[in-house]
């Protein structure tokens, strides 16, 4: 059995919407895991557990600095299998028994993401710079063979943490300024990447992906 982080970023904008998350991760039965939150504001109203540590962001610092909290995620996990991602994913029930039959023989892994419409997010494991393709190029998720045109969605990927220690996000650069990108052109081609297409994850809010 493996031991899991969830690692969520957030700023607690919506705690209805960041409760349901921590529901979905409780309902896994993962027999060892933790819940990250690094974020700041006001989180009155999150449901209390000794399963969530909350790890204090000062917001005012650089606004929308994304890539310092998913370093902060890693840098703080307790597990070697660490999830990293936004706060608006809610986890297919069968997504922990998925992975103890999939196996962990990997360092980057993605599953399927579904939008809030219920449409496939087109970049959950796609291609971002192949020759003759379109960049959010999607993929079979049993299709391994290209990793090293790959894009790993900043939102949600799951990491071996020794991967972030290796090849750390650059916190020169914020949200929304392709940081997912470069670290992807980084690691694509140094690490093993798979996609677990027998489980999923929900977006619980609308997302420019949908639009």
């Amino acid at each position: 059995m493996t031991a899991w982080t969830f690692g969520i970023i957030t700023v607690y904008e919506d705690i209805e919407r960041l409760n349901a998350i921590i529901e979905s991760i409780r309902a896994l039965n993962v027999p060892e895991y933790e819940i990250l939150l690094v974020g700041g504001g006001d989180s009155s109203g999150l449901l209390p557990g000794s399963d969530i540590r909350q790890i204090e962001f000062d917001e005012s610092e650089r606004d929308k600095w994304i890539t310092r909290k998913k370093n902060i995620l890693n840098d703080n996990a307790s597990f070697d299998t660490v999830v990293i991602m936004h706060d608006y994913h809610v986890f297919d029930p069968n997504f922990y028994e998925s992975f103890e039959s999939f196996g962990y023989d990997w360092d980057i892994c993605e599953v399927p993401q579904y939008l809030i419409t219920g449409a496939r997010n087109p970049m959950d494991w796609s291609l971002w710079d192949k020759p003759g393709h379109g960049r959010a190029w999607s993929l079979d998720y049993n299709d391994w063979s290209q990793t090293q045109y790959m894009y790993i969605s900043g939102a949600f990927f799951i990491v071996k943490r020794h991967v972030l220690i290796l090849e750390p996000f650059d916190e020169s650069l914020l949200w929304n300024q392709e940081e997912d990108v470069e670290w992807s052109m980084r690691v694509r081609n140094r690490f093993v990447m798979k996609a677990n297409g027998n489980t999923a994850v929900r977006h619980n809010k609308w997302h420019r992906h949908a639009g």
